[in-house]
């Protein structure tokens, strides 16, 4: 993936997509798992540098259908199940529960911010991993937010799009003060 190895090699937070970058918003191109490994590299040595639980390609400019999954427990959120590292290529949401849970969400391209969005408890997606072999995966609980959050991201969303209610967005840090489970 030569092309794409000025924009990929050695990223930090300073490179990250933000919010109001067109790219955010542009469409992506599906990729062959021989040609995403650059990517996935990438993604996969900045989201362990963030310390945080999925990133897109179109969060580091690469308007590609490349996204990663490695929820681990942070300071902001030390409770949530974690999960390995899963590399997800062109993926499509087959189905989605009816059930939803509405719950705390932030994002690398909108730094600083969370909001409450409904997420569906369980969804069923078609993807190919990073050999190029296609799965169907049920995802639930946190991981299927995750799966979710980065899926929208393929497709030009990013969670504020997702919101129903803009009076829940906080900073991070009144998330922390205020809004956080156990805060009184």
């Amino acid at each position: 993936m030569t092309q794409h190895s000025d924009r990929t090699d050695g990223l930090t937070e300073a490179d990250l997509v933000s919010i109001g970058d067109p790219r955010l918003k542009a469409p992506t191109a599906e990729i062959d798992a021989a040609e995403a490994r650059e990517v996935l590299d990438a993604l996969t040595t900045l989201l362990r540098s963030l310390k945080g639980a999925g990133l897109a390609a179109p969060q580091i400019g690469v308007s590609v259908r490349a996204a990663i999954v490695e929820v681990r427990r942070t300071e902001v959120f030390p409770d949530r199940p974690e999960t390995g590292l899963i590399q997800i290529l062109n993926p499509t949401v087959l189905e989605r529960s009816a059930e939803t849970v509405l719950d705390w969400e932030g994002c690398f391209s909108v730094p600083g911010y969370m909001g409450l969005v409904p997420r569906s408890e369980r969804i069923t997606v078609r993807y190919t991993d990073e050999t190029g072999q296609a799965l169907t995966s049920e995802i639930t609980g946190y991981a299927a937010r995750v799966f979710q959050h980065e899926i929208d991201h393929l497709d030009g969303l990013v969670y504020l799009d997702r919101m129903p209610d803009m009076k829940t967005l906080t900073t991070t840090q009144n998330y922390l003060d205020h809004h956080r489970p156990g805060v009184a």
